[in-house]
């Protein structure tokens, strides 16, 4: 098996176009606002870039726009490079970055993958929140 290092950096807003084209890759977001948002996620200072082989694989946007807490707003990793440990790499790199504080997340309950990731770094189902997505409640998870 051959052995992949993730390399991790804090994501700065020049990063923006990288990541637009990581989150375009995975299907993720498509809404004309995304961008914008990205920039002012990335102007925070709290977000973090994944590299492999020094190629771009993955991002975790960080806010605390969630009741003044940590809050992983969005977390991809372009399938390219999926199952090589990059997401793991990503949300431990977020809980370090907060340590002493409580870190949020959630994701569709039909989200199993980000589910399953979510349960292997600590995270604890903490809510959900209905009506956001037709039959796909929102789930709230937490890291203490």
């Amino acid at each position: 098996m051959i052995r992949h290092e993730v390399r991790l950096r804090q994501a700065l807003v020049g990063d923006a176009p990288l990541i637009l084209a990581i989150d375009a890759a995975a299907g993720m977001l498509r809404a004309p606002h995304v961008p914008a948002l990205i920039a002012e996620l990335l102007a925070l200072g709290m977000s973090w870039m994944a590299e492999v082989g020094g190629a771009p694989a993955g991002f975790a946007v960080v806010s605390r726009r969630f009741f003044s807490r940590p809050f992983v707003e969005l977390l991809v990793v372009d399938p390219g490079f999926r199952r090589l440990g990059v997401g793991s790499a990503l949300m431990r790199r977020c809980a370090d970055a907060h340590k002493g504080e409580r870190l949020f997340t959630t994701t569709n309950q039909s989200n199993t993958p980000m589910r399953a990731l979510l349960a292997k770094e600590g995270f604890a189902p903490s809510g959900m929140i209905e009506n956001l997505d037709p039959d796909d409640p929102e789930l709230v998870f937490v890291r203490f």
